[in-house]
């Protein structure tokens, strides 16, 4: 891309449950921003980044989960955010070895019944979900003869993806949606592990599938856990105020959505994200029976609707995290999703220490386009005091945890309007962290793409889209002297 700089002189098994569960107290006072000034940047607003490369992906343009090889080579991007209309779906590959210079070099294209919004690389295996291709009135789905599960590629050379399998984890009916949340690692003692977040006929909302992805051709499910009352062909019973799906937004209370989005996992632990049951920790030492350890949740009596856990990794020769990142995805309401901090140094009673809102989360303004400003992801291996994630329409940020009790704003990315898409507003979905300093960022709207971006702190700017709508200008402003 060309990026032009001016100066302008003038940021399976379930028992055990209910002894491990947590129900962290809603603080009554958040900090806002860390104590900065409380104004909402707005599109084109950058501060302490620097934008190194962007593409549009050759009109893939609407990429949501990233990863990017060890080598910092080649970035994997699902590209389908719901609602959609079957165009650009599956996933892309890109060349990133030149970040100035990124280049397609190939497309993952679905069935026309399927969409995909979760990518994930383990060794030479690529994972790529398959979900009902959606719309926008989910009342008017029909059946359909779509495939749930994930699709499995050997990417040894990531130019020629070539398929080995397709894994089904349901079967279509009922209302059931297929995988959507996902996670691969290479576990410990059973090898190559995908966690799905997926419907299963039988079970009420998405439950924990284990399946052993070492032979990409021959998949195989090892086990499943799913939450206490949610397995219908074991006689248990929902309670009666739950949901198994919130129509793409907040139904709100009292009405608890159970069903588990994503999950995250490292060395013999996993971190389930179940939405309004919060955060579940699962010991998986024996990968074939996953047991319970704790929980931890805030609604009732607050919104919730956990989406996603970053890990802040281990130091000092710790084996597992004693810091979890989390964020609420609430959308379509105000107060919008904002992110919580949980210490989980004692694993069996974890805690929440704190939260990150944004002024938006605390005023909910109408004072721009778009309608959802939370917080959607985070980085997944924290490294470091510095959070990076993504806030929908409000932007990527970062965010200092150096004192985890009081998070602190440490800058902030919000793209231009996506104009070349026929929008007045930009948005944000996901978010990687390499080893190599970069920061790499998906935009999932209409004219968004991929950028890739360096946390520079002391600078401060304006972004603005270039004639061609596919690269752009930055212009340099001075620092307040009263800027923190």
């Amino acid at each position: 891309m060309r990026i032009q700089k001016t100066a302008f002189i003038a940021a399976a098994v379930a028992g055990g449950l209910w002894a491990g569960l947590s129900v962290a107290q809603e603080l009554q006072t958040y900090p806002i921003l860390g104590g900065m000034k409380e104004k909402q940047p707005t599109y084109g607003d950058i501060e302490n980044f620097t934008i190194v490369g962007y593409s549009d992906l050759d009109g893939w343009d609407r990429p949501t989960e990233i990863r990017v090889s060890p080598d910092g080579k080649y970035a994997f991007m699902a590209s389908n955010p719901p609602p959609v209309d079957g165009k650009n779906n599956g996933g892309t590959i890109a060349d990133v070895s030149d970040p100035k210079n990124i280049k397609v070099v190939a497309h993952l294209t679905n069935g026309p019944t399927e969409h995909s919004q979760y990518i994930n690389v383990v060794g030479n295996t690529l994972a790529i979900n398959q979900e009902q291709l959606r719309v926008r009135d989910r009342s008017m789905r029909g059946e359909g003869t779509y495939k749930p599960g994930i699709r499995l590629f050997d990417i040894t050379d990531p130019t020629k993806p070539v398929e080995k399998s397709y894994f089904a984890s349901d079967e279509p009916g009922d209302g059931r949606e297929g995988v959507h949340g996902f996670w691969t690692q290479d576990h410990p003692t059973a090898g190559k592990i995908a966690f799905l977040a997926t419907t299963k006929k039988g079970y009420f909302g998405n439950i924990l599938m284990i399946v052993d992805i070492n032979d990409a051709a021959n998949p195989k499910e090892l086990s499943r856990w799913w939450y206490p009352g949610t397995c219908l062909e074991c006689g248990e019973k929902p309670e009666a105020n739950w949901i198994k799906n919130d129509n793409g937004g907040r139904m709100g209370l009292p009405n608890i959505l159970v069903s588990l989005h994503d999950i995250t996992s490292y060395k013999n632990r996993a971190y389930l994200s179940y939405r309004d049951q919060g955060v579940i920790i699962l010991d998986i030492t024996d990968i074939k029976k996953p047991t319970f350890i704790s929980q931890i949740k805030w609604t009732p009596p607050v919104e919730a609707n956990t989406h996603s856990v970053g890990m802040v990794m281990p130091k000092d020769g710790k084996e597992y995290p004693e810091l979890l990142v989390v964020e609420d995805e609430i959308n379509r309401i105000c107060p919008w999703g904002y992110l919580h901090i949980l210490d989980i140094r004692d694993e069996k009673h974890p805690n929440k220490i704190s939260t990150f809102r944004l002024p938006m989360n605390k005023y909910c303004p109408p004072d721009r386009p778009g309608r959802d400003f939370g917080v959607h992801d985070v980085d997944r291996h924290i490294r470091g005091n510095i959070v990076f994630s993504a806030w929908q329409q409000s932007g990527f940020w970062a965010i200092d945890i150096s004192d985890p009790y009081a998070p602190k704003a440490a800058g902030h990315f919000v793209p231009p309007a996506f104009t070349r898409g026929g929008l007045d507003y930009s948005s944000a979905d996901d978010v990687f962290v390499h080893d190599n300093g970069l920061i790499y960022f998906t935009s999932n709207e209409p004219g968004g793409g991929l950028w890739i971006l360096k946390y520079t702190p002391g600078t401060k700017g304006k972004v603005a889209w270039n004639p061609d709508q596919k690269s752009v200008s930055v212009t340099d402003e001075p620092r307040r002297a009263d800027a923190r």
